[in-house]
């Protein structure tokens, strides 16, 4: 008969028995396979260990799958293996040290039954819980004392051992940490700074909403931050030899314990790292150089948008043919004309025309009446179209008033369909960006930035300046960035945000997989998010950031805070431009008209002569 075989006919015997003898040992252990998700895994010594009441035990519990094996060796397990949890049968507390080089799968937690154990093991015990909570970071190990009939685990911030009396006992020895040193990284990010001595590579003190949180969490679980010093790439990611940088890299060796700064919740190309509950949220956005000023002296031709002036011309052009066919209708219809003495003599219809376009124009830029129509009807529209004039004007002159005030610049590129357009390549900072930014997207617009994304290193310029001051290319950043760090281009009118922003993520802390702090971790921070204190520090930032532009003198003689807008005559050259152009075209015209004149004078008197003779 197989081995397998003879351990299934130990489970189906021994099944009454177990449920039988229902002690304080098993019912601890059914509350804690209660929550197991994932297997289990029977290390057993021999076929007859099946024959204990512990094992059948395991064996009637219907909510997890089980492998038997009859070994004691562990080999390291598969990654992907990572809640497998397994059970170990000894004689004594000496020969758990086989197994201690294979305690490596920190996801799962491991059972270790103890046949014999005495009041002077504790000593013996505690010194090999030490060694494998040092080793492998690894405290979720439940001891079981048969002969005592008791479960223990290990507290690494008391050093002791403690009864587990239910599912909760392991959650809430990470609770209280009692001060203990864990490895928190931090680093200059858009709600995280970092200050620090260069020399010792030492970090002396962090700020930021990022900052904020990590000291409430250690307030809370009772933990003394040790502030790691930031590598040169903060965020990090995958390489092309298949090894990680930065935060992601140390997460994935498990170089730190907790990253108290801002990731966007996404795939890294490993699994060796999990995520935080969401802090924020935030945009990936790109931005160009901000368009060149419009020049003062062509100013005034932009102070109204281009519809505006078109109805301008419209309503002018409209006007004149409706009081064209008043006229005619006034004339067809032989209505009584209004008596006007300076009207001495009768005009044709060409210069009757001529003189109601003019008219019309005359009353519809300047409100200025010269003569009235003869008609009832007429008159009541020039009131009219002198109403309509006083409104287009008062809006033209707000208008002066405020470009004046707020200079107007070209048009910016506002959409991704304008930025393709402009031709301009696009430049990024980290590999991070290249992956999900526009990659996978069935849109043709997408697949074309996708294509002109370069990977570029930032150097003694960062890329934000280089934009700014040489433009043709488009940079990458959040648009919280954009916000805080960088707050001054902005303001300055130095680089120009598109509005339309092709990615949004959830923003949260990032920790090694699996890590004991992610729970209670996560319980502070959703409470501290739903008491909105995590927004109010956020917008704290904000408001900090505005105020900082007063740090920056020469940012400020470009904004011209704190000093009156005079108008000089170059405001106003186009007005110039204007009349001298017309004084030029006006004597010329005077000219022609006085040469004219004196030519039909001669001729006249020509004619005269030869008519007397």
């Amino acid at each position: 008969m197989s081995t397998t075989l003879q351990l299934i006919m130990l489970a189906l015997v021994g099944g009454s028995w177990g449920q039988a003898n229902n002690t304080d040992c098993k019912r601890v252990l059914a509350a804690v396979l209660g929550n197991l998700e994932g297997g289990i895994e029977l290390h057993l010594r021999n076929a007859w260990d099946g024959d204990r009441g512990i094992v059948q035990f395991l064996l009637e519990q219907q909510r997890s799958s089980l492998t038997i094996s009859l070994s004691q060796e562990q080999n390291a397990p598969p990654e992907a293996d990572t809640i497998r949890h397994h059970f170990y049968i000894f004689a004594e507390v000496e020969q758990v040290r086989i197994i201690l080089d294979g305690l490596r799968n920190t996801g799962g937690f491991y059972i270790i039954a103890l046949e014999r154990f005495s009041p002077k093991d504790d000593a013996l015990l505690l010194d090999l819980m030490a060694q494998i909570w040092l080793k492998h970071g690894h405290s979720r190990i439940y001891y079981v004392m048969l002969d005592v009939d008791n479960v223990v685990l290990y507290n690494p911030f008391r050093q002791t051992a403690l009864k587990v009396n239910g599912s909760r006992t392991y959650d809430r020895i990470y609770q209280d940490l009692q001060g203990y040193p864990l490895r928190i990284y931090i680093f200059d990010s858009v709600y995280s700074s970092v200050v620090g001595d260069g020399a010792t590579q030492k970090v002396l003190s962090v700020g930021g909403a990022d900052s904020k949180l990590a000291k409430t969490v250690a307030k809370h679980l009772n933990f003394t931050p040790d502030y790691l010093w930031p590598d040169d790439e903060f965020f990090g990611g995958r390489l092309a030899d298949g090894s990680y940088s930065g935060g992601v890299g140390r997460a994935h060796r498990g170089e730190v314990d907790i990253i108290f700064a801002g990731f966007f919740i996404k795939d890294y190309l490993t699994n060796q790292i999990q995520f935080s509950s969401a802090v924020y949220m935030d945009d990936l956005c790109l931005y160009v150089q901000k368009a060149q000023r419009i020049p003062q002296s062509i100013l005034p031709l932009f102070a109204v948008h281009t519809d505006v002036w078109l109805c301008f011309l419209l309503v002018g052009t409209l006007g004149s043919l409706v009081w064209l066919l008043l006229r005619m209708i006034n004339l067809r219809l032989c209505i009584e004309e209004i008596e006007d003495r300076s009207r001495a003599r009768k005009t044709g219809l060409v210069t009757t025309a001529q003189g109601i376009f003019i008219d019309t124009w005359v009353v519809w830029v300047r409100v200025n009446v010269g003569r009235f129509p003869p008609f009832h009807s007429e008159r009541i529209f020039v009131a009219s179209l002198c109403l309509v004039s006083v409104i287009f004007g008062a809006l033209l002159e707000s208008s002066l008033a405020t470009v004046y005030i707020r200079p107007l610049y070209y048009r910016d590129p506002n959409t991704l369909k304008e930025l393709d357009d402009s031709g301009i390549p696009i430049y990024i900072k980290h590999p991070a960006f290249k992956d999900d930014l526009f990659y996978g997207s069935d849109s043709e617009v997408y697949r074309r930035l996708d294509a002109k994304m370069l990977l570029v290193a930032e150097g003694e310029e960062r890329l934000i300046q280089m934009v700014s001051k040489r433009g043709h290319f488009a940079g990458v950043t959040r648009s919280a960035s954009l916000e805080l760090n960088d707050i001054r281009y902005v303001m300055t009118k130095k680089v120009h945000k598109i509005p339309e922003c092709p990615k949004n993520y959830h923003i949260a802390y990032v920790l090694p997989r699996p890590s004991p702090y992610l729970e209670n971790v996560n319980r502070i921070i959703l409470r501290l998010v739903a008491a909105g204190i995590m927004n109010l520090w956020t917008g704290e930032t904000r408001e900090r950031a505005k105020w900082s532009i007063q740090r920056f003198p020469e940012y400020l003689a470009e904004l011209g805070v704190g000093r009156w807008k005079v108008l000089t005559l170059s405001d106003v050259q186009l007005a110039f431009y204007a009349l001298a152009i017309g004084c030029l075209v006006s004597g010329a015209v005077c000219l022609a008209e006085i040469k004219l004149t004196s030519c039909l004078k001669k001729t006249k008197k020509v004619h005269l002569k030869i008519c007397k003779q």
